[in-house]
């Protein structure tokens, strides 16, 4: 037995689509294109014409029976396919190629080959990556044609349960080797926002993609445990570690038949009111639970957890890291990353003494007196968002000075990103936390910075009704149900409505049992909870109707008192 297959290894790549798999690897070793024959003679020119529409007519044809198995068994991937015969079947492409075959006596493969080649060069020196993706998908297209003029087939039925490694894979081979029963996929190349991953996860084949010389480093019949949801590969190993996985995929799976269809079942009200239900998350582990319980995304990530977790700032690599690891886990669903919020009540290194930090420097106030610390973040979360689905959130915002000295600081990091050829989205949405009554009543002001509004209702409150919850002697004043709380929230949602940028609730109001009904009919468009509330949430959402629920929420607001705001809630579920 080969001295490998004794030794436990631990290969790291980026997860692509979520989930356990244990099983033997396949591994498929792609070769090189290599003509014999470049130049033909003229009279060989009609012999490579038709060689080649021959071969585009069967691709094409190959391609267009996968398409109708995908329309029967998975219709949200037939679009997905349905993007390759397009390339496929472009008829500049094939003039183009017709005439380097009929003008440069080349060979039908030699003719696929520069044309593909010429056109996925835009692609590959883009700085995006989805368009650098396209240039893969090229690829796929162009090694199609060559399989065809070449008379090579794929033996889909070799994956039978096992997990294949391959140096990148097509969505039309990953459909097949899915019907052929394969677990997972192991790739080289590609990102997350391809097309291979995208259809991956919609077929729920558990894959982690970017393993660098994983078709040398893994070899056939090696025992693999693919963790897709930390985009780990374990080669070969001990019986303790297996054991483990064993356990976790069981568990795992258990918990995917408890939550049986809900977990995928649309957030909307009886009446088709959609709501995006996101979730509040501070650790690595979250972001799974948060996945299996069917969220749209990642509503609040704390990131002044990563400062406690090390007791000290951390550098712009090591935010860098958290970040990338919590979007591409959760992609393609939006992450929402709150800027630090600390403040001498939460955080004591470089704080000053403060007698009332509650109305002291915390939020953007402190960030903007520490611009190092602030712009190193600012780095860090641009750097992370380059497949664009990560949201910076701006915490404690009180004026519209400091959101605009906060997007001017964004701008500077923008530039010094791109004088380093760093890729980043350039479009990254920012928005603010509403949780100051200033914020609220300037709600339309900030409308016109803002990309979105968070509204956090544990300080929104606490600063509405002058109570700390963590008073004795005032927690009974504290109450979010307060008139004056719903109708600061109502310009805020208002405001937002206006401009036409989302609104959502990341405080703990959006998860209490009482507050669904006169949450939606508020007008929000996002509720974000921790991940073990998820469910309940959306169960209840389910039952709700958004009608009902608007005229429930204007007869809240215009209510005298808390007790007043209960009991209207109260009468109406009992209807």
């Amino acid at each position: 037995m080969p001295a490998h297959k004794h030794i436990e290894r631990r290969i790291k790549g980026i997860p692509a689509s979520h989930g356990i798999s244990i099983g033997k690897a396949v591994v498929l070793r792609t070769e090189a294109f290599v003509s014999s024959v470049e130049h033909i003679e003229p009279e060989e020119i009609p012999n490579e014409i038709s060689r080649f529409y021959a071969a585009l007519e069967s691709s094409a044809a190959e391609l267009q029976h996968i398409i109708e198995i995908a329309e029967k068994e998975a219709i949200h991937v037939a679009p997905i396919l349905e993007t390759y015969l397009l390339i496929l079947t472009d008829q500049t492409a094939a003039d183009s190629i017709k005439r380097r075959i009929q003008q440069g006596y080349y060979s039908a493969e030699i003719a696929v080959v520069q044309e593909f080649d010429a056109q996925k060069q835009f692609f590959k020196l883009a700085k995006d990556p989805i368009l650098r993706e396209r240039a893969v998908e090229l690829d796929h297209v162009k090694d199609r044609l060559l399989d065809g003029l070449r008379n090579r087939s794929i033996t889909h039925s070799v994956a039978a349960k096992s997990i294949v490694v391959s140096p990148s894979i097509t969505p039309t081979d990953l459909m097949m080797f899915n019907k052929a029963g394969a677990l997972a996929f192991i790739t080289e190349v590609g990102g997350i926002a391809s097309h291979a991953s995208i259809l991956a996860r919609s077929l729920s084949i558990p894959a982690v993609i970017g393993v660098r010389d994983a078709a040398q480093l893994i070899h056939n019949e090696d025992t693999l445990i693919l963790d897709g949801n930390a985009g780990l590969i374990i080669c070969n190993p001990k019986p303790e570690t297996l054991a483990k996985y064993e356990k976790r995929k069981i568990d795992e799976e258990e918990n995917r038949r408890k939550l049986g269809k809900l977990a995928t079942a649309k957030a909307e009200t009886h009446d088709g009111h959609s709501i995006h239900l996101l979730a509040n998350i501070d650790s690595l582990e979250d972001v799974e639970a948060a996945r299996t319980a069917g969220a749209d995304g990642v509503g609040l990530v704390r990131s002044e957890y990563l400062i406690i977790q090390r007791q000290h700032f951390p550098t712009e690599e090591e935010q860098y890291e958290w970040y990338k690891q919590i979007a591409e886990r959760m992609y393609p669903h939006p992450v929402t990353i709150r800027a630090f919020d600390v403040g001498s009540d939460k955080y004591a290194e470089g704080m000053p003494h403060e007698d009332n930090p509650a109305l002291g420097i915390r939020g953007i106030r402190f960030l903007l007196h520490r611009k190092d610390i602030f712009k190193t973040q600012i780095k860090a979360v641009l750097r992370a968002s380059q497949h664009r689905n990560i949201r910076l959130m701006l915490p404690m915002i009180a004026t519209t000075e400091e959101l605009q000295q906060s997007l001017d600081l964004i701008s500077r990091c923008k530039r010094q990103l791109r004088k380093s050829d760093t890729p980043f989205d350039d479009t990254m949405p920012v928005g603010i936390m509403i949780e100051t009554p200033a914020a609220a009543i300037m709600a339309i002001d900030f409308a016109n910075l803002a990309d979105f509004f968070s509204i956090g209702t544990n300080d929104l409150t606490q600063y509405t009704l002058a109570s700390d919850r963590t008073n004795e002697f005032v927690a009974h004043i504290f109450d979010p149900f307060h008139p004056a709380v719903l109708r600061l929230m109502k310009i805020a949602i208002e405001a937002a409505k206006a401009r036409n940028i989302p609104v959502g609730i990341c405080g703990e109001m959006a998860g209490h049992s009482a507050a669904t009904e006169l949450l939606i009919g508020l007008g929000v468009d996002e509720l974000s909870v921790t991940p073990p509330l998820l469910l309940e949430l959306k169960k209840r959402i389910r039952k709700a109707d958004y009608l009902k629920s608007q005229i429930l929420a204007a007869v809240a607001v215009r209510s005298e008192s808390s007790n007043e705001v209960r009991k209207i809630i109260a009468k109406e579920r009992k209807r």
